[in-house]
């Protein structure tokens, strides 16, 4: 395996936080960094600077690994990124899309303030600072843009957040 290089993703989704006094799905932005932390036998560990405008700046430990995404037709391989902070866990799923894009899928959940939180958000790779043999190599790691497209078909909301940042990247 190669290591992963560092990178940063940009983003937006929606939170639902739950207690006995709230129900609400907000909408928030978010972006992160991460550091590689050395590879493992299974994936790479990772350092996971977090920020979103609800729960603010987090710091996830995660492993970074190869796992494999069922759907109707095929089985397909893609990296998945699992941490935790103490008190919400994070899950992270790769694409790639199409010129030059990429993509992540992130679910956090956990406990926030007391209160239940669960937020999925849709992510861009600010590709800017990476080669053009990283993003190759991207490429072949990451799931498909077919992949990609009925994951969002099946998640309305992440689909219209997804066309936001594509409109705003002018593709």
């Amino acid at each position: 395996m190669s290591e992963i290089p560092s990178g940063t993703y940009t983003g937006s989704g929606e939170a639902l936080i739950l207690n006995a006094k709230c129900n609400k799905l907000i909408p928030f932005t978010s972006s992160y960094t991460w550091t590689n932390g050395g590879d493992g036998s299974n994936g790479f560990l990772l350092n996971i600077n977090y920020e979103n405008s609800i729960i603010g700046k987090r710091t996830f430990c995660a492993v970074y690994k190869y796992s494999y995404f069922p759907n109707n037709f095929f089985i397909s391989n893609y990296w998945n990124e699992l941490g935790f902070d103490g008190s919400l866990n994070y899950n992270a799923s790769y694409f790639y899309d199409s010129d030059d894009n990429f993509f992540n899928i992130v679910s956090i959940y956990g406990k926030y303030k007391s209160c239940n939180y669960s937020s999925e958000e849709i992510d861009n790779l600010v590709t800017t600072s990476l080669s053009a043999s990283t993003k190759e190599a991207l490429k072949k790691k990451y799931g498909s843009s077919e992949e990609l497209h009925k994951l969002l078909d099946e998640k309305p909301a992440l689909k219209k957040r997804y066309l936001e940042i594509k409109a705003k990247l002018g593709k």
